[in-house]
This record gives structure tokens, sequence and C-alpha cells, in this order.
């Protein structure tokens, strides 16, 4: 697949079991959530840490651990405290996870 990375087999995510990957230059965690893969940068907007592969997943609702900030994993868009998480891509293709590499670079910006 032009432009995407394989990262993971499918089995390795599950709802309790959140992966952290690497995509390109960046840390990512694989999440399962209603039986759907979301990849995330683990980069924070807030004060930048790389914390969610700690974080409370409830529903399509992701909150980060230090500060209690939440975000919606389908848009990204911050449900409490503001900014967007970065949101990548996956495709599964036999039972492999792949994840759509994004340029270097972070943009948080609503």
């Amino acid at each position: 697949m032009t432009g995407f990375e394989q990262v993971a087999r499918v089995d390795e995510i599950t709802p309790a079991r959140p992966k952290r990957v690497n995509v390109g230059d960046r840390e990512c965690v694989l999440l399962s959530v209603g039986g759907q893969l979301f990849a995330i940068e683990n980069l924070c907007p807030h004060q930048r840490y790389s914390v969610f592969h700690q974080a409370v997943v409830d529903h399509y609702t992701i909150t980060c651990p230090m500060h209690s900030w939440s975000f919606d994993l389908r848009t990204g868009k911050a449900i409490t405290g503001s900014g967007r998480l970065n949101i990548f891509e996956c495709r599964v293709e036999n039972n492999m996870v792949w994840v759509k590499k994004q340029d270097t670079g972070t943009d948080f910006a609503d």
C-alpha cells in the first residue's frame, strides 16, 4: 500500500490492550474500540506528553491520564481542553494493520 506502513497484527490490539508503534518518525498508539481500529499520535496536545498508551478509553473518547483532557477518537477534536489529536488512517489487509505515514511536524490546531 503506497504511503502506508505495516505496523502490527490485528490480534495484537484489543480493547484492553492498545499497542505502541512507530509510523515513520512518530510514535503512535493503536486502539480497538467497538471493533474499529484507530491510530493516534502518542502525544497529548496539552503539554506534549507521550501518554496515550496509558490513557482511559470510554467508547470513542480517550482521556489523557496527565490532566484529564478528552478527545474524540473519530475526529481528533477536544471534548474537554482544547486542540486536536493527530489521527492516522488505518487499514487492515491479510490480518495486518497498516497505518498511513504523515509528514514530519505536528499540527495541534483546531
